[in-house]
């Protein structure tokens, strides 16, 4: 909000001569606060060549949006989806105007508002919704969605679209150090059959692996059986789902239900995290007493620790502990974690 009030401020009331304006967008655009679109016959500044500002832009969804993104994917095109769900019950501040500004460099003009845009990708293969959001659930969303043609080589294209977006995301939250998230490809096949209940795909563990599945396995009733794996966007549920690393919405849920004292127990005796950083972590809860916040730095402390050893078996192996010694109850384990 600051940040739009002073460049409107620039804009109304110095007069700055066309040379010097666009240096000075040129310097935002590197600091990823505006991006230039290449639509020729509107001219702004030089020809061909025109500014937009995300932080400026208006929170209401534009009219067109349903001429350009029909709720209903059209039956000529195939609808791919990547979920990011962040850790906290808000956006942060400056997340999506900088992914905005990232994202915009590989699209075609078409609309956007404050948290959404929907453009064509510059080599014109198919379209891209983009928005951000607080969902029902409390976390803070982002929402990408990409339709091609429908054709037997359109899962292959649609990887080699996806994985540069997703990229770019990974990107962009590396600038976040204290959000975590979670992110996740939609079934494609789910989503052509107005699924209610999605299966998702974990990218952290299955897109980005060192040894790409040969297929994946979708929950829904009539489609147990092994999936050819582009058809899904190259994802697959894990063989055991208790060896994936544990995921941060996980965290959050078994911070919230870690009672005072038992996190300082917990941290101690089987996150193994020493009486200083315990100490530290407890200025967290002040001035509410809440131990939430307290809690949840030394869960992510200790799973930044050990990194990929974090994984859910682990923790529900310490939680047990914990209940063998009376001060952690069997419901946290049994309510925090995906049943995956």
């Amino acid at each position: 909000m600051v940040f739009s009030e002073l460049l409107h401020e620039i804009l109304t009331r110095f007069k700055m001569e066309e040379p010097l304006m666009e240096e000075v967008f040129s310097l935002l655009e590197k600091f990823d606060l505006s991006y230039h679109l290449e639509v020729y016959g509107k001219s702004h500044l030089t020809d061909g060549k025109y500014y937009k500002f995300p932080s400026m832009l208006s929170k209401t969804k534009p009219s067109s949006l349903d001429k350009d993104w029909p709720l209903i994917c059209p039956d000529d095109r195939k609808e791919y989806q990547l979920l990011v769900q962040l850790c906290t019950s808000f956006i942060p501040c400056g997340f999506f105007e900088k992914l905005s500004v990232r994202l915009n460099r590989m699209l075609i003009y078409h609309c956007d508002w404050r948290f959404g845009f929907v453009g064509i990708l510059k080599n014109n293969t198919g379209e891209i919704l983009c928005e951000c959001e607080v969902g029902n659930d409390g976390y803070g969303t982002l929402r990408v969605c990409l339709r091609m043609e429908k054709n037997p080589q359109c899962p292959s294209k649609a990887w080699n679209q996806l994985f540069p977006l997703i990229v770019v995301i990974r990107g962009v939250l590396q600038h976040y150090p204290g959000v975590l998230a979670d992110m996740f490809i939609v079934c494609s096949h789910c989503l052509e059959l107005k699924e209610s209940d999605l299966q998702l795909f974990d990218v952290a563990h299955v897109l980005l692996s060192s040894k790409p599945p040969d297929f994946v396995t979708c929950k829904n009733a009539g489609r147990l059986k092994p999936l050819p794996l582009p058809e899904a966007c190259p994802a697959r549920e894990m063989q055991l789902s208790t060896e994936r690393e544990v995921r941060p919405h996980e965290l959050s849920k078994i911070a919230s239900q870690l009672g005072d004292p038992a996190w300082k127990r917990f941290a101690l005796e089987q996150l193994k995290i020493s009486r200083t950083d315990i100490d530290i972590a407890a200025q967290a809860m002040l001035p509410s007493m809440d131990p939430y916040n307290a809690a949840m730095k030394l869960l992510t402390q200790w799973k930044n620790r050990i990194r990929k050893k974090a994984t859910k078996k682990v923790l529900i192996d310490l939680l047990k502990n914990a209940q063998k010694d009376g001060y952690v109850s069997e419901q946290i384990y049994e309510q925090s974690f995906d049943k995956d």
